[in-house]
């Protein structure tokens, strides 16, 4: 999937991050130059410095060719007109994040999809187009938890939940196997590979819970 951010802030550099370790292909339109520097040297993606709201600038981006357009600026303005320059240059989809609840009505006018919480821009693309695979579910307790699902490799043995070193206080909550039948885990339910397993986990114990279930850390 090829996605044109328009943004890379806070939000935008946490977006881009997890598009790019989902396997996508990922644009940052970012006006600012200490931004810009900074999400070229932190996320292995192609930043143009430039106002996403210049048709020059998202033409040098290459939307046309983009799956998806996302404006992810703090200005509700700029997120407006970027996806709506961005469906005239030829982006199949946008998504704008919306910032002030009070101009909901403008961006639905127009036909512009918004969220307005950024950590739910994963899960409407997932939704949308086909399970792109990103990991995380959703985000709960103002942040602060994550609901992730991991897919077991084929080189992973099986293994009790008993036997897994999760850190912290993670929890295996449910277990679905390739055919699809799911399972609330006891203790001595074993995960196979291939096995997609969800998982609730502080968001800073996410890399170490993926890599315990994956097995490269326990």
């Amino acid at each position: 999937m090829r996605v044109v951010l328009v943004g890379g802030g806070k939000v935008g550099g946490y977006v881009a991050r997890q598009l790019v370790e989902t396997g996508n292909s990922v644009v940052v339109v970012e006006e600012s130059v200490a931004h810009a520097e900074r999400l070229a040297e932190e996320v292995e993606v192609l930043v143009i410095r430039g106002d996403g709201t210049d048709p020059a600038i998202l033409t040098e981006a290459e939307v046309a060719r983009a799956d998806w357009l996302l404006a992810v600026t703090g200005l509700d303005e700029v997120n407006l007109v970027a996806c709506e320059l961005g469906t005239t240059l030829g982006a199949r989809r946008t998504l704008a994040r919306l910032n002030d609840p009070r101009n909901r009505a403008t961006f639905k006018a127009l036909g512009i999809p918004v969220v307005a919480v950024t950590d739910l821009i994963g899960e409407v693309i997932e939704r949308e187009i086909d399970r792109e695979q990103l990991e995380r579910v959703t985000l709960i307790g103002g942040g602060a938890i994550s609901l992730i699902e991991v897919e077991i490799p084929s080189s992973c043995p099986p293994r009790r939940i008993a036997d897994l070193d999760l850190p912290g206080q993670s929890l295996v909550v449910t277990v679905v196997d390739p055919e699809g039948l799911a399972t609330v885990p006891g203790a001595t339910t074993v995960i196979r590979p291939g096995d997609r397993v969800v998982a609730v986990t502080s968001l800073d114990l996410e890399p170490k819970v993926r890599d315990t279930l994956c097995g490269n850390g326990s």
